[in-house]
């Protein structure tokens, strides 16, 4: 992790992450959590626009900043791709950012599920896996965030009655992005 002014761009490079092995052993052993909103429809999976979610727009950009190594190339994302998170200190979208990257681990397409996963890497805040999904269930369509995380930085343990606060806050606001910003779309 590297904290930076956020004026700057970002300071770790996806070849440097490329080369950063996951800050777990087991990502199973670690806490559970499962958070979700309804998108407030019936629509299939098929017949909207999610887009969006593969181009990482999930947290609003007062919370994180990213660099994707798909959009550099200009493709589309792929399991094994790296992104340099940008984490907002205080998240009011200027300060300071904390820098640290994940792998795309999964790329999730099932008739009932759309989505991708990723695990954080060596010197990430977090340790573990996260999933981001649309999900069509018997009451309508949803967005979920899935987690096995904690905190996984020295930094991030030593005020872990911060971080998990924060972390539940940063969630919400995603959730609520990624509704606010499926809606626009749809």
């Amino acid at each position: 992790m590297k904290i930076v002014p956020c004026s700057l761009g970002p300071s770790i490079t996806v070849s440097d992450a490329k080369s950063l092995g996951p800050n777990f052993a087991d990502a199973f052993s670690l806490p559970e959590r499962t958070s979700t909103i309804s998108l407030g429809t019936n629509r299939s999976l098929s017949d909207v626009s999610i887009d969006f979610l593969f181009s990482y727009d999930i947290f609003p950009s007062y919370v994180m900043k990213h660099e994707t190594e798909w959009k550099r190339l200009s493709r589309s994302m792929q399991q094994g791709d790296i992104v340099i998170q940008r984490a907002m200190i205080p998240p009011i979208g200027f300060g300071f950012c904390m820098e640290f990257a994940v792998r795309i681990s999964k790329i999730i397409e099932e008739e009932s599920k759309i989505g991708f996963a990723y695990e954080t890497l060596d010197g990430h805040a977090e340790s573990g896996v996260s999933e981001f999904y649309f999900e069509t269930k018997e009451e309508g369509l949803y967005f979920t965030i899935h987690t096995y995380s904690e905190p996984g930085h020295w930094t991030s343990k030593s005020v872990r009655f911060f971080t998990l606060p924060y972390q539940a806050w940063c969630t919400r606001r995603a959730l609520n992005h990624v509704k606010r910003r499926f809606l626009e779309e749809n």
